[in-house]
């Protein structure tokens, strides 16, 4: 019964079913049927009314159809509510105003459709492939042709694409077949030199050259010529829905190497991005380019961050996927071109505040496993204050600018002298140790409390009135002995315990 609809080119209700069902059988028992046939796929939607199904060759038929009508209009990237627009077109009436996601996903297992890294944006990695093609109609035909096949589920897209580079090769004479295949490392998963494939036929290089060279060009404009365009650009599309749509693939691998044949017969742009040895079908060398650097280190290096760099620039047309490989490449070749300096930022900043050198060691070399540092050399990088390090006033302790920290511009001797001096012009009277404390976390934003004690107590600028206050010095006064190291441990021992 649901038959009937298999080539329906859009979708159909239960009521439309119920039509042709037999009279006792309800709406239930109809959702049932179509639920449990893989032929079909239920397409829901958010915010609308009604149950839709659809054959699964007919939404792939309009997926090619939408592939070309995308090709030649040179676009490649739609948002999510235009695509819900356009997927509405198979709807009798009503509309989605959200791509239904299971008609999504069935467009993702082929290629046609892939999530972008912005999150309201889809790409359309076949529709862009097409429009390098010089008879795009004709491919995407041959593939619906051979997809809309009743009773198959799938169709071997792989074994097809075999089956058209094997018809393709055969149309030229073996020495051409072997030339070709040899010199573009289809034959071996290398490619051979010139010399090497005329040691194999007993040629000159010269001659295998001319050979080659003749495929390449005098070909062009010929019978022949057409006839293997639409071979090997069907081939190629094949492929890409093989795999999901993905255009990148490893350079100098086997599969690189045919698709990079596949991809320079049918005048579809193709390059390795740099430092990635990824091979990008779709984008030519001037699209090429590492992502400019956002300013910040740890986001040049974030997979995320350079992900999205890549698809704000505008330069690839790349599903979700393909750009976390290639950010992840992009970011793998960062991090082994970074400075000692550059590595003591990042560790300071995984740590997330001020730390002593001896643990931003640590995480300095958990980090980066592959090369460690000893804490003497961390030290002395972190010294020299680069990439926004500062030293906060504690002994072996640093903290970044952006965290709001600056280096301090006078000793704590110093501040405590002139806070004192200027505390004690304004009240007249002997300053507590407790000001002190509340005036010097004006000035810094961490202070070492021992430290606070013994800018203090060992000031030869202050004297110290009472238990824990001071006054300033006059220069006329007899300069105050030192303080012994017995009564200085006593009030440090008093100060612990009162904090």
């Amino acid at each position: 019964m649901p038959n009937i609809f298999a080539q329906y080119p859009r979708c159909f209700s239960l009521e439309e079913l119920s039509i042709f069902a037999d009279p006792d059988s309800d709406n239930e028992t109809l959702r049932d049927i179509l639920l449990a046939d893989p032929y079909f796929l239920q397409l829901k939607g958010a915010h609308s009314t009604g149950e839709c199904f659809i054959s699964k060759p007919s939404l792939f038929r309009w997926f090619c159809g939408l592939s070309l009508s995308l090709a030649r209009a040179k676009q490649a990237r739609l948002s999510k509510r235009r695509v819900a627009l356009l997927m509405s077109s198979l709807r009798v009436d009503g509309h989605w105003d959200i791509p239904p996601i299971e008609g999504i996903r069935f467009g993702e297992q082929f290629g046609f459709v892939g999530s972008a890294w912005t999150t309201d944006q889809y790409v359309f990695p076949l529709a862009h492939i097409l429009s390098f093609v010089q008879d795009p109609a004709k491919t995407t035909s041959m593939i619906m042709e051979n997809f809309a096949v009743e009773g198959k589920e799938y169709f071997a897209f792989q074994e097809y694409q075999q089956e058209l580079i094997r018809e393709a090769f055969s149309k030229l004479t073996r020495k051409q077949q072997y030339v070709i295949q040899a010199r573009e490392g289809i034959l071996t998963g290398s490619r051979m030199t010139l010399q090497q494939v005329g040691d194999r036929l007993g040629r000159t290089r010269e001659r295998v050259r001319q050979i080659e060279a003749k495929f390449w060009d005098k070909l062009r404009g010929r019978p022949l010529r057409r006839s293997l365009d639409w071979l090997f650009s069907t081939a190629l599309i094949c492929d890409l829905i093989s795999k999901q749509g993905s255009l990148t693939v490893p350079h100098n691998s086997p599969e690189g190497f045919l698709l990079s044949f596949l991809a320079r017969y049918t005048g579809v742009p193709q390059a390795e991005f740099p430092h990635s040895k990824m091979l990008i079908l779709g984008a030519s060398r001037k699209d090429m380019m590492l992502p400019k650097s956002t300013g910040w280190l740890h986001e040049d290096i974030d997979r995320d961050s350079t992900a999205t760099s890549l698809e704000s620039e505008g330069r690839l047309c790349l599903i979700n996927s393909d750009l976390e490989i290639l950010a992840e490449r992009i970011v793998q070749f960062r991090r082994k071109h970074l400075t000692k300096g550059q590595k003591a930022y990042l560790a300071l900043r995984a740590i997330g505040r001020p730390a002593h050198y001896s643990e931003i060691t640590e995480v300095y070399n958990s980090l980066f496993p592959d090369k460690p540092s000893t804490e003497h050399n961390v030290h002395a990088v972190l010294g020299r204050e680069k990439h926004g390090i500062v030293w906060i006033g504690i002994k072996g302790t640093f903290a970044l600018e952006e965290w709001g920290y600056e280096r301090p511009t006078e000793t704590i001797f110093d501040a405590v002298t002139e806070i004192v001096e200027q505390r004690y012009k304004e009240i007249d009277h002997p300053v507590p140790f407790a000001v002190i404390v509340a005036e010097m976390g004006k000035r810094r934003q961490i202070v070492n409390p021992a430290s606070l004690i013994i800018a203090t107590q060992c000031n030869r600028s202050l004297q110290r009135i009472g238990k824990d206050s001071f006054i300033p010095k006059e220069a006329s006064e007899e300069i105050q002995e030192e303080i012994a190291p017995e009564e200085l441990d006593r009030i440090l021992r008093e100060f612990e315990k009162k904090t």
